[in-house]
């Protein structure tokens, strides 16, 4: 089988010296050893409102800070790197106009309405894109534009084609990545934004090809997730605007629906549900405690469909914000038939997630950084009677499973991808290593994680958001020390107050075979310098 093929090649693949792939499939042409850098989820969006004070919606507020970031990358290697911007550079789904909604809710904006909400966030971000370009033609640089789910539109040819001339470059020293991806010479290198795995919510079909014809007209779908959460953030973010600077969408819309006093999620709550329980990131976790002989449990899935909806309202913790919602649904019959919804991949994910959870809780490991440590752990799905003992306690064999079958999916025959980097969750992997790599009697700590286990190739990594992020463990603390409630804290909060930390994956220029990736971060101290780091160092101000 192709999969197996992969999980044995994944061992050696960094190893071995296999041919080119097709030129379909490259999108590097520069000659020799470059550096690869990604950057995701800029987010830059509508700018400031008529009276000059920032837009609600608008999330990049840094223009000053990219400048000094761009200058500083290229100081450190002048003119030889490949900056992939891996998706959602450009906010076109959040905008104060309506000319993209429709009663059809699958249908999204056309191509005019597309490419005028891509001139309004342009025209607010005229620094951002001088610096931008500016990178780019230093040197042998490049620029790469990678299509995210907020800027899918990107994939309209009069909407591309204006994000490529907004960098003022020649023409090869900038590329629209259409075929929804950007993928290194060698074929050993990935780069996605992570909306396309199986899973995710915000997947389309057709990719990369994300458009419906109606009535002679073409528009960008509208994936459930996006259906289900995006008019709800909107909303909510014009109150409070720092719930899409959480490090995960969901935990921004747990604390929103707090906040407002929400008590009853109504005919939305199954497809609420089922969106909050999918967004849970799996580098939240441990990772690194799951090694050598331990195995993964078998779950009891009978019993689990017997349980019915109730097991999927015991999937959030006691301390779950949205818990007292899905509780009210479950008592009123709202989510008869959602597990019938679900496969059996998607219940022992969900069966994985809530065995991680109550594990991390029981150890206390305070690695967490979207769920506190210290609340109450949740019951393990029944398990079959030979997987009980200690022996299995391997908690991550549907992650490892959901990216296998991914790259398996990106085999082009001839190399397999040795680094897999994406973003979407705006959550960056933990940044002191999840395992060691030793090469050539040099030992190496590996950020991400590999999901072939005692293995340490192919690497995946996801690089967090260049942002502003807060996490919700961090929010927490400091509603306990200001002793305010949820509202008070989110309507006091702004972007600008969140730590001036922005994350991002660095590969060092390679000629045989790619290192490590990295996770870095672009950082201000306590001395308001600015730097390159290895993690955050301040918290939330103000």
């Amino acid at each position: 089988m192709r999969q197996t093929s992969l999980i044995v090649s994944g061992l050696i693949a960094l190893a071995m010296g296999l041919g080119p792939v097709p030129a379909s499939r490259a999108q590097t042409s520069i000659e020799g050893a470059r550096r690869i850098v990604v950057l995701s989820d800029l987010h830059m969006g509508v700018g400031r409102d008529a009276a000059g004070a920032w837009h609600p919606f608008e999330d990049f507020r840094w223009a000053i800070e990219l400048e000094l970031f761009l200058r500083a990358l290229d100081a450190e290697r002048p003119g030889a790197t490949d900056l992939i911007l891996n998706g959602d550079t450009f906010e076109l789904l959040q905008a104060e106009t309506t000319e993209c909604t429709y009663d059809d809710a699958t249908l999204g904006c056309t191509e005019p309405a597309a490419l005028a909400r891509l001139e309004r966030v342009l025209g607010a971000h005229t620094a951002e894109m001088a610096a931008l370009g500016a990178f780019a033609r230093a040197g042998a640089n490049r620029v790469v534009l990678v299509p995210g789910d907020h800027d899918a539109a990107l994939l309209f040819p009069t909407v591309g084609a204006r994000a490529l001339a907004a960098f003022d470059v020649p023409a090869e020293r900038v590329l629209l990545a259409t075929n929804g991806s950007w993928r290194s010479a060698d074929g050993l290198i990935h780069v996605e934004h992570g909306h396309q795995l199986e899973t995710r919510a915000d997947r389309f079909e057709g990719w990369p090809s994300p458009f419906i014809t109606q009535s002679g007209r073409q528009h960008l779908a509208r994936p459930w997730g996006q259906r289900t959460v995006q008019a709800l953030v909107d909303a909510h973010e014009a109150q409070y605007p720092i719930i899409d600077n959480l490090a995960d969408a969901s935990a921004g819309l747990r604390f929103a629906l707090s906040a407002t006093g929400a008590t009853d999620a109504g005919e939305a709550a199954p497809a609420l549900l089922r969106y909050l329980l999918f967004r849970m990131s799996w580098q939240q976790f441990r990772m690194d405690l799951d090694r050598g002989d331990v195995e993964p449990p078998v779950w009891n899935l009978a019993a689990v469909r017997a349980e019915g909806p109730a097991f999927l309202v015991a999937s959030l913790p006691d301390d779950d914000r949205f818990k007292p919602l899905a509780t009210r649904a479950l008592d009123a019959g709202r989510l008869d038939g959602l597990v019938d919804a679900l496969n059996d991949d998607d219940l022992r994910a969900l069966c994985d997630q809530r065995a991680a959870v109550r594990r991390a809780r029981r150890r206390f490991e305070r690695i967490l950084t979207q769920l506190d440590p210290l609340g109450p752990p949740l019951v393990e799905c029944p398990r079959t009677p030979e997987t009980t003992g200690p022996r299995f306690e391997y908690f991550w064999q549907s992650r490892d499973r959901l990216f296998l079958r991914h790259l398996e999916a990106l085999e082009d025959g001839e190399r397999q991808v040795a680094v897999f980097v994406h973003g979407h969750t705006h959550l960056a992997d933990y940044r002191q290593g999840n395992f060691t790599r030793v090469e050539a009697g040099r030992s190496y700590v590996v950020d991400g994680f590999s999901p072939v286990p005692n293995a340490v190739t192919p690497v995946v990594i996801n690089g967090g958001a260049w942002q502003r992020t807060v996490t919700p463990v961090m929010l927490d603390r400091v509603k306990a020390e200001r002793q305010v409630s949820d509202a008070e804290l989110l309507e006091t909060l702004q972007p600008e107050q969140l730590p001036p930390c922005y994350s991002f994956v660095q590969i060092d220029a390679y000629r045989d075979r790619p290192g490590p990736p990295t996770l870095r971060y672009w950082r201000q101290g306590e001395d308001e310098a600015w730097s390159m780091a290895g993690r955050c160092g301040r918290g939330i101000s103000g």
